[in-house]
């Protein structure tokens, strides 16, 4: 628990300790927890600048829990961060696509890693979609006005 509260904030690297308590005990946990403790850990590596790390654990949670759509989204956060868009954009359509359900939030991430690839048309449609989802959002909603003219 102390792992994901940590995730939510990511102030310090110090909060790994946390998950990594978490993972020695992994016989307590479930498959799914401890795929969701390794992303964590990811979460708190990436806000902190340790992007190799982050992708490590994104990925040992991908590979525990193939199906865990949010660790998919993490890492293509972290490929964000990192300027490799592509990447991101590759994790975020698979996220989609293994979810089974959109969310406006992978659709607002898939749409910032298109306007930073240069590609605003598919940008707009993908913004377009997540506004659909989340029609209350200012961001989705700021971000539109400023793609609508390109």
């Amino acid at each position: 628990y102390l792992c994901f509260e940590e995730s939510r904030w990511a102030k310090s690297i110090h909060a790994v300790a946390y998950c990594d308590k978490a993972i020695a005990d992994n016989d307590l946990l479930s498959k799914r927890d401890l795929a969701a403790t390794y992303s964590n850990r990811g979460i708190i590596y990436s806000a902190n600048g340790q992007y190799d790390l982050a992708i490590r654990d994104h990925n040992r949670a991908i590979a525990i829990k193939s199906l865990l759509g949010q660790a998919i989204v993490n890492r293509g956060n972290v490929y964000f961060r990192m300027g490799e868009y592509k990447k991101a954009l590759t994790d975020y359509d698979q996220a989609l696509a293994s979810n089974g359900e959109a969310s406006a939030t992978i659709y607002l991430n898939r749409g910032l890693a298109l306007l930073e690839m240069k590609n605003f048309e598919e940008a707009k449609l993908s913004l377009m979609q997540a506004q659909e989802l989340n029609p209350d959002s200012l961001q989705i909603r700021k971000l539109l006005e400023e793609v609508a003219p390109l």
